[in-house]
């Protein structure tokens, strides 16, 4: 049914009518946005348009406010026990208690703003890092452009894998299928149609529309921008808000669960010290004030703030090394990864294709490019270049080819490496790609796929009766396919003999690493749906795609870090094979190479297939249904498994690994959407550094909690040994509130910013559900709260009996020891292995800073009167000043004394 509607003359009022356009004729959607299909819009107009409508851009992240920010502050449970402190103080009489206790809270509040304000904007940092593009037709040029930039009226282009970043009317389309379960829920691509829709319509049956967020899966069109950001169907979801609510990853649950259980031990130990207290008749306040305090100051509040710096700032790292992280949940899971699974071309390779020789049935030569100019490597195959078959081979080499050139032929170009390398190859041949295009008109394209590993394409030149049909592929698909061979005669029937020969002459050349193409045409009377049909194989050509250079080092470092690393390929066997000698990822020639038909789903395999193929480390002829089997297989050993991936074929497996690694320069954006990390540079070597980079966060964060912990527990027995001892207070209530916010959370968010030392690649990685903090780890925490109790609790007698001092500067002396001691604490943190001069810790520069600034913040405290009063600070002789340093240091022997021995 064609409807035509009235016609819609300004682009704003595209949006009143949001279902106009699929009831409408392509041309007069067109037409109505006042654009035109081959040239697009002027970057002018876009501009203008772009003012009117905004930014395609969706409202998925909502910031808050730095005023909400603050207020949030006071809505957490440790605020409110200290609000009831504080009114518990006004009742007692102690005014200045009370609001020494209101400054706390205030103090708490904008310690815990900053943190989350620099969480906050290092997330928006990198949100601003993930930008996508779309391919656009602007001053009738195809370029790219941000997804943000696009406005009603692009005439954009699209082809398998990439993801449409508005709602747009289609123009043309070749083959096109559409994955758009993100509206519908049905995984089935969709085929489309360029013809208007019945106003009935619902939006699933659209067919000549394409949706925000749903996936091009074959084929390829040309669509107009109709609706953007939340104008766009996906962009009305009532409950859009709620699926961008903020992620919570696995470390923020394992340390919520930790701090769960050190409120239950701080809650009975408080409760202990206020019944031991009551008992011996010590003031009730003082007793109530104590136990809210211990409670409080056995809890580090701070731990999923200050994890979530350490991923976000780890995050931001890795992105300046080309390493875009989508997920703060992935930065846990690469230290953790145990196998990789990656492609080869583009990732192991340079993906720099570069023509190397050619083969026809009558001669084989070698080419090479001098500048920008073919040449042959012996000036007598010159008469190869001179033939029929030749000429057909580069005709078939530009019309099979989705890709374009730069004006100037040195330019990257614009599509696939090998189509761009393939159009490079005939310019250089002093023959201009363009005027073969504009000698033949497209009509049909059969696009390349994982399964057929063929494309093809049908013209017409208007000056023959019949139609060219251009083929290219893989050698053993082109040269079962054909039923002929072009010789310098013309065509003849193609033999078996002639088909092994040549499968001989591609494995040959696979064997030395070139990449082997093949070519071929057909002419049929009356254009077919599927035209495949008497092929003539022209030849080939053997592209060189060299290892990167950075791989073999990034590999042995790999091996090195206990990280296995697999190839899972779409290449010919014997080309993996050269690469992975290469590269080091196989030692010998007669390593096994498991090709892509011999990997079944898990469920399908006897124990000993399943071990051939978990010990295998190359695999070839592999489609992306065998990558997610290979995904799943080593999953289900008990892997961890890291998926490399570009096409969209790739997506389910690259979903399924527990960390999905997108190509960032050459894959679709529907892995990129689907993936976990993308690599923006698609090196391997970024790969191993992303490892490297996981692995030093988590065991920052792992020093960060132990350092907070061991200090907190070191206050709980210090205060616990001298009830049970029926001493006086070593610490006073807002002391251990005070050494809370000054010795714990600026070194923990030093030690969260230690660099990463190159020892984490020499060790395994950690088992799969480690927890952060492991049996070693608490008898740590055990040994260094210990060391600084007894140090503190020495301190605090040798101030009472040698000292002759009284109540109250004992406690200074203790407090002072305990500051000091913390703060030295530091240094017990690195790999006992490590020299204790030369670390990660002592190389930190924010640990001498949060060490200056907390030793700061204490003399402020003693300068300051009100902070005097509140803290019961009284006048320090400097004769105590070496005690102090002596007691304070006493922990860090202790601890080295003690690990010289364990050594």
């Amino acid at each position: 049914m064609n409807t035509a509607p009235a016609k819609i003359s300004t682009v704003k009022e595209i949006y009143a009518l949001p279902l106009a356009a699929y009831l409408m004729t392509a041309s007069d959607v067109v037409h109505s946005l006042e654009v035109s299909i081959d040239t697009g819009l002027t970057t002018e107009e876009a501009k203008s348009r772009l003012e009117q409508v905004g930014p395609n851009e969706l409202e998925l992240y909502r910031q808050k406010s730095l005023l909400q920010l603050f207020l949030e502050q006071f809505k957490s449970p440790l605020a409110w026990v200290l609000a009831l402190a504080s009114a518990l103080a006004f009742g007692f009489g102690e005014d200045l208690e009370a609001i020494a206790i209101l400054v706390v809270i205030l103090i708490n509040a904008i310690i815990g703003f900053a943190m989350e304000w620099q969480a906050m904007s290092s997330m928006e940092a990198l949100r601003q890092l993930t930008q996508t593009f779309a391919r656009v037709y602007r001053n009738g040029k195809l370029v790219e452009v941000e997804t943000a930039g696009l406005v009603p009226g692009d005439v954009v282009y699209l082809e398998a894998g990439d993801i449409p970043a508005a709602d747009m009317r289609l123009l043309e389309t070749v083959n096109l299928g559409v994955n758009e379960s993100a509206l519908t829920g049905e995984s089935v691509a969709v085929s489309k149609q360029i013809e208007p829709i019945a106003a009935t319509t619902v939006l699933g049956d659209q067919r000549n529309m394409l949706f925000r967020g749903t996936v091009v899966s074959r084929g390829n069109a040309r669509a107009v921008v109709v609706r953007t950001g939340s104008r766009t169907e996906i962009g009305k979801i009532a409950d859009l808000a709620q699926r961008a609510s903020k992620e919570v990853t696995p470390l923020e649950k394992k340390l919520s669960k930790l701090s769960q259980k050190l409120i239950w031990l701080a809650l009975a130990l408080a409760l202990m010290i206020l019944v031991i207290g009551l008992l011996q008749g010590r003031d009730i306040f003082l007793m109530i004030e104590m136990a809210i305090a211990l409670a409080i100051a056995a809890v580090p509040e701070g731990l999923p703030v200050v994890a979530t710096i350490a991923l976000a700032r780890g995050m931001l790292r890795l992105a300046r090394q080309q390493v875009i992280v989508k997920k703060l949940s992935a930065v846990e899971t690469l230290g953790e990864t145990q196998v990789i699974i990656t492609d080869k071309t583009g990732t192991l390779t340079e993906n720099q294709l570069l023509p190397d020789v050619m083969g026809f049935e009558f001669g084989t030569a070698g080419v090479h490019f001098q500048g920008e100019q073919l040449v042959l490597d012996d000036p007598a195959d010159r008469y190869l270049l001179q033939t029929y078959a030749h000429s057909q081979l580069q005709h078939v080499a530009v019309l099979c080819n989705n890709a374009s050139l730069d004006e100037h032929p040195s330019g990257p170009g614009t599509g696939d490496p090998l189509e761009i390398a393939l159009l490079k190859m005939v310019a250089g041949s002093d023959t201009a790609p363009a005027a073969i295009r504009d000698a033949y008109s497209r009509i049909r394209e059969i696009p390349f796929d994982s399964e057929r590993k063929m494309m093809g394409t049908l013209h017409k030149n208007g000056r023959r009766p019949d139609y060219l049909v251009c083929i290219k592929g893989a050698m053993e698909i082109l040269l079962r396919e054909s039923d002929y061979i072009l010789t310098v005669d013309g065509k003849i029937p193609l033999s078996e003999t002639q088909r092994r020969a040549w499968m001989d002459k591609a494995d040959t050349l696979a064997a030395k690493g070139l990449r082997v193409l093949g070519f071929g045409y057909s002419e049929i009377p009356v254009p077919k749906a599927d035209f495949f049909e008497n092929i003539v194989f022209i030849g080939f050509v053997g592209f060189l795609d060299p290892p990167r250079q950075t791989v073999k080092s990034a590999i042995d470092r790999c091996k090195a870090a206990g990280v296995q690393v697999v190839m899972a390929t779409g290449d010919h066997p014997e080309t993996a094979k050269n690469i992975g000698l290469k590269t080091g990822l196989i030692g010998f020639a007669e390593s096994p190479v498991i090709k892509g038909p011999d990997i079944k789903p898990p469920a399908e395999l006897s124990e000993r297939e399943k071990q051939r193929l978990l010990s295998a480390r190359i695999f070839a002829r592999v489609n992306p249904a065998q990558k997610l089997h290979l995904v799943d297989l080593f999953q289900q050993e008990g892997f961890i498994v890291g998926m490399t991936g570009d096409g969209v074929n790739d997506a389910p497996a690259l979903k399924k690994a527990d960390i999905g690694i997108a190509m960032g320069s050459r894959g679709t954006e529907a892995a990129k959407e689907a993936s976990d990390l993308v690599l923006k540079d698609d090196q391997f070597a970024s790969i191993t550094e992303a490892i490297r980079q996981g692995r030093g966060i988590f065991t920052n964060i792992r020093h960060f909690v132990i350092y907070l912990i061991s200090c907190n527990l070191s206050e709980l027995l210090i205060v616990a040994g001298a009830y049970l001892s029926n001493l006086a207070l070593p610490l006073f209530p807002l002391q251990i509130l005070f050494m809370n916010m000054v010795t714990d959370v600026f070194p923990a968010l030093a030690l969260g910013m230690n660099r990463v030392d190159d020892g984490v690649m020499e060790r395994p990685p950690r088992g799969k559900g480690e927890p952060i903090i492991t049996p070693h780890a608490w008898r740590a925490i055990i040994e260094y709260a210990l060391a600084l109790t007894v140090a503190t609790i020495g301190a605090f007698l040798w101030a009472i009996y040698y000292l002759q001092l009284g109540d109250a500067p004992a406690n200074n002396f203790a407090f002072y020891t305990i500051i000091i001691a913390q703060l030295w604490h530091v240094f017990n943190l690195p790999d006992p292995h490590q020299s204790f001069w030369r670390n990660a810790i002592t190389r930190n520069p924010y640990v001498w800073m949060a060490l200056a600034g907390s030793i700061l913040i204490m003399l402020l405290a003693y300068w300051i009167a009100p902070l005097q009063a509140a803290l019961h600070l009284v006048p320090f002789r400097m004769e105590w000043l070496g005690w102090v340093l002596l007691f304070s240091i006493t922990p860090v022997m202790m601890v080295r004394i003690a690990r010289l021995l364990r050594l």
